[in-house]
């Protein structure tokens, strides 16, 4: 069946973290592949990535910024919607929007796709993509969406951009030596938190071990960290830096927060440590580190430098190399592909 359109809804900067719109990315590839056309709807946040999306070739549209009322980004996007035509698929990824605004624009497209990973909402869709690691999902989900709705549960589902997959074919083999760290927390601008993590870095002592530092914005930041951690630790930071699996590839071990990276990070068997910095992130980290996945800290706010410094520490070859396996055995990177055929499906039942 041909597709006219598919249209995503997802935001991202500093408020909301780049993951949402970054597994929208992922999957919105995957059909641009095949010559459909692709649009987003967006608010321009402080550190969006909207002119990412621009230059890969999407369409995007703003929303006013104004308010959050749900009625008022509905409506904006249901204009939005008629302009561009027959509307195949919307796809929402966006913790704020919820059944009322998917009630209102079911009826506007073919199909409506939700992505979440927060268990207590009720949707108004025909396909709801859970992509976390929870044990009984589905009997989780069971009233909380119509009986005629498709589920897609768990890692096996993850949005993975296909650079990773690729990368995985050719990744480094780890031998449980810790000579490179990243340091990521995502988009948002945890920089309390970085400073954290460095200094705990700082305390290991060791000047052989080199640092690719992911910042998302501004050079005043730059220069703070420069000024603090140069003489101490080999460090490289990086902006907006979108060739993550290659990074990942590099790095021995890493440091981040509990989010959407996991499963990229999964795919590339990079062991982590990870801290919670949101509630929609305690759950999935909490079982991600009880069978062996990540090492987890917990809440962002309750963790010293002194905590990454021990955590590090602690670490041996064998630990090392079962988070490695661990994760390699549960994202294999096909995810995007499953995701899209099984949109294919329902769009032609």
């Amino acid at each position: 069946m041909e597709i006219k359109n598919l249209v995503f809804r997802a935001d991202s900067g500093d408020t909301v973290g780049w993951g949402h719109t970054i597994r929208c990315f992922a999957l919105a590839k995957k059909f641009q592949e095949k010559n459909h056309k692709i649009s987003f709807i967006v608010k321009k946040y402080p550190n969006h990535i909207s002119n990412f999306l621009e230059k890969q070739g999407f369409d995007i549209f703003y929303l006013n910024n104004k308010q959050y009322y749900w009625k008022s980004d509905a409506k904006q996007t249901q204009k939005i919607i008629q302009k561009i035509g027959d509307v195949d698929f919307l796809i929402v990824d966006n913790y704020r929007l919820k059944i009322k605004w998917e009630k209102f624009l079911k009826p506007h497209v073919k199909k409506l796709i939700v992505i979440d990973d927060m268990t207590l909402r009720n949707h108004e869709c025909d396909l709801l993509l859970d992509q976390n690691y929870y044990e009984n999902t589905e009997k989780l989900y069971s009233k909380l969406i119509p009986k005629e709705c498709r589920l897609l549960i768990g890692p096996k589902f993850a949005l993975i951009r296909d650079e990773f997959y690729q990368k995985r074919k050719k990744r480094k083999k780890r031998d449980g030596e810790i000579n490179r760290i990243l340091v990521s927390f995502g988009g948002s601008n945890y920089i309390d938190d970085i400073i954290k993590t460095m200094n705990g870095i700082k305390g290991l002592k060791n000047n052989k071990i080199k640092v690719d530092l992911l910042i998302p914005n501004s050079n005043k930041d730059d220069m703070k960290i420069q000024k603090l951690f140069s003489k101490f630790v080999n460090i490289t930071i990086h902006h907006k830096n979108f060739n993550m699996s290659e990074l990942m590839n590099q790095a021995d071990l890493s440091i981040g927060a509990g989010g959407s990276s996991t499963w990229e990070r999964c795919c590339l068997g990079l062991p982590s440590i990870v801290s919670i910095f949101a509630k929609n992130q305690l759950q999935l980290t909490e079982e991600m580190a009880k069978y062996g996945f990540v090492i987890n800290l917990g809440m962002s706010k309750k963790i010293s430098s002194q905590d990454y410094t021990d955590a590090i520490k602690n670490l041996n070859k064998f630990i090392l190399s079962q988070m490695s396996k661990n994760g390699l055995k549960l994202v294999d990177g096909k995810g995007t592909l499953r995701v899209a055929k099984e949109m294919l499906n329902l769009l032609e039942q």
